[in-house]
């Protein structure tokens, strides 16, 4: 109802109020008229309260139009409210509906793609670990032979007969040397092999509740047990900073821990990598050292934070860095900057997986020479 209708109600109201206050003081004053016999006053009031009574009767009809439209007009208000409470409901409904259709979409789009390297990849596993089996067998049986081989001709020298040593020195030299190179290239298929066959596996279920403090706590010890002597080597500090307050989360555990592996490995590969370095190390010094390459302290730290309604967990190292150029490859399978004989390339792309079925986000911050930041976000409500 507007302020105009009801100021208008409040006005009649008051009219009528007064109309019946009139009223009564005019019927008071024919009765005081008659008990003194002053008929003339008597006859003028009545007339009046005749007059009074016409004009109240109007007033009171116009009164009760008002009091019904106005009551129909509040009813019709609060339809109209209750409509558009309805319909923002609605609207909200359908807006959530959207955003999840869109989500499951993606998720759709993910796990066909995935479907789609699974059913690649599951023929070449079968078909490529039997094979690297044998090479790898026969390699170890091949520098068994050229061990055999080295024992004849050191008896040959003990017993003089020179004729071959040279040349069979040779052949034995560029013999174990082949075969080193086929056992480390066998091993390094059987890595990638093994990797393709991780991407197969389920990493949906198997979730339980987990005080998000402790776990990350036992993974920031599992890293320093792990790399306990490189840590010790080139006197790594690693820090781990929790939450002030319990935080417990529904997650996969095993999951999680392997995507924590991955990206502590990258860490501690990392400030390895730049501790090596020559204007860390002293090796070939330029003309001038800065004052941070000479007392270059390698650090590995995990922070946990709280933003908005989501857990933030920052894994930052001030290693070798990521290019520019090469930081949206990183997440893709198969790729890595690391010698082929040391990585898969696949550590960072099952991480993302393993966070994009927990539905957060994992993102990479860096700059070549200085840090790298892996920041992963978890929702805290699911």
């Amino acid at each position: 109802m507007s302020d105009i209708n009801i100021k208008q109600l409040e006005r009649l109201r008051l009219r009528m109020q007064i109309l019946e206050n009139l009223t009564l003081a005019g019927t008071a004053g024919v009765g005081v008229a008659l008990y003194f016999h002053k008929e003339e006053w008597a006859y003028g009031l009545i007339v009046a309260l005749i007059l009074l009574f016409i004009y109240k009767y109007y007033t009171r009809i116009h009164l009760r139009k008002r009091e019904f439209l106005s009551n129909i007009v509040e009813q019709r208000t609060m339809e109209l409210r209750f409509q558009r409470d309805q319909i923002q409901a609605e609207s909200q409904k359908l807006e959530q509906a959207l955003t999840a259709l869109a989500e499951a979409q993606d998720e759709l789009v993910r796990k066909e793609r995935l479907a789609s390297v699974g059913q690649l990849t599951q023929g070449l596993v079968d078909r490529i670990l039997n094979p690297l089996n044998y090479i790898n067998n026969f390699a170890g049986l091949s520098v068994s032979l050229v061990d055999d081989l080295e024992a004849i001709r050191q008896e040959d020298l003990e017993q003089g007969r020179l004729t071959h040593t040279e040349d069979s020195e040779e052949a034995l030299t560029l013999l174990r040397s082949n075969l080193d190179k086929i056992a480390k290239h066998g091993a390094s298929t059987v890595r990638i092999v093994k990797a393709m066959e991780e991407l197969l596996k389920d990493r949906t279920g198997n979730r339980c509740a987990v005080e998000i403090n402790e776990l990350c706590k036992i993974h920031v010890e599992l890293m320093r047990k792990n790399h306990r002597e490189a840590i010790e080597r080139h006197h790594i500090q690693t820090s781990f900073y929790g939450l002030s307050t319990p935080l417990t989360l529904t997650v996969n555990v095993d999951q999680l821990g392997k995507a924590f592996m991955h990206i502590f490995n990258n860490s501690i590969y990392a400030v390895i990598k730049k501790a090596e370095s020559p204007s860390s190390t002293g090796e070939n010094p330029p003309t001038v050292l800065s004052e941070s390459a000479v007392s270059y302290q390698p650090e590995i730290t995990l922070v946990l934070r709280i933003v908005d309604d989501k857990l933030q967990m920052r894994i930052r190292d001030n290693g070798t860095g990521i290019e520019e150029g090469i930081r949206k490859k990183v997440f893709s399978p198969f790729f890595t900057t690391k010698p082929t004989g040391e990585a898969a390339g696949t550590g960072l792309y099952l991480s993302r997986e393993v966070i994009l079925n927990h539905k957060g986000t994992i993102e990479i911050e860096s700059e070549k020479g200085k840090y790298t930041e892996v920041i992963i976000s978890l929702p805290i409500y699911q």
